[in-house]
């Protein structure tokens, strides 16, 4: 279901999208290509028109494929974007290029040996600009939901574990992820 600020509902038209991740020979890691935000880069923190949602249709183990997810991340965005507005007409694509800019966005997308980024982005909180930043591997048992500002960062990551990992990624909006009329 849709809902609009006037509160009049319509038929949902996109139930989200069902991802497998089946067990994979790479290296698990904290991906450095990948990552994206599913609404409009320039979107408000608040009030937020929306929640993104990752449904898990089956236990996700550690290191098992879980979505990685950039905690604190929507704070940063909204401030990279408040100071650094990107060009009139600027795609999605064109966002994520000008979002590396910031330096640890930066680092973020920069290859490295799987230890030290793992233990950088997913072993420490760091704090940048007054926000704690940390990469979270979203683990859990099948029916666990995952409720998000639509605004924080994600990626796929490698399934290392034995069995295919399910999930549905969708969420709620009141204006199509910003990129509505």
């Amino acid at each position: 279901m849709q809902f609009s600020r006037d509160g009049a509902t319509s038929h949902q038209k996109n139930w989200g999208a069902f991802f497998v991740a089946f067990p994979s020979a790479h290296e698990w890691n904290v991906p450095c290509q990948g990552w994206h935000i599913d609404a409009n880069y320039t979107s408000s923190l608040w009030p937020t028109c929306g929640v993104k949602t990752f449904a898990l249709l089956g236990d996700v183990v550690p290191r098992g494929g879980g979505t990685q997810i950039l905690n604190g991340s929507h704070r940063l965005v909204h401030r990279w974007f408040q100071t650094h507005p990107p060009p009139a007409g600027a795609k999605s694509s064109d966002m994520r290029q000008l979002l590396q800019s910031h330096p640890y966005i930066g680092d973020l997308h920069r290859a490295g040996e799987p230890e030290k980024r793992v233990a950088r982005f997913i072993h420490r909180a760091e704090e940048v600009d007054g926000i704690p930043l940390q990469v979270i591997e979203m683990t859990g048992a099948a029916g666990d939901v995952f409720v998000l500002h639509p605004l924080v960062l994600h990626v796929a990551a490698p399934n290392k574990a034995t069995e295919p990992r399910f999930l549905l990624s969708g969420g709620i909006t009141t204006d199509l992820w910003g990129w509505g009329p």
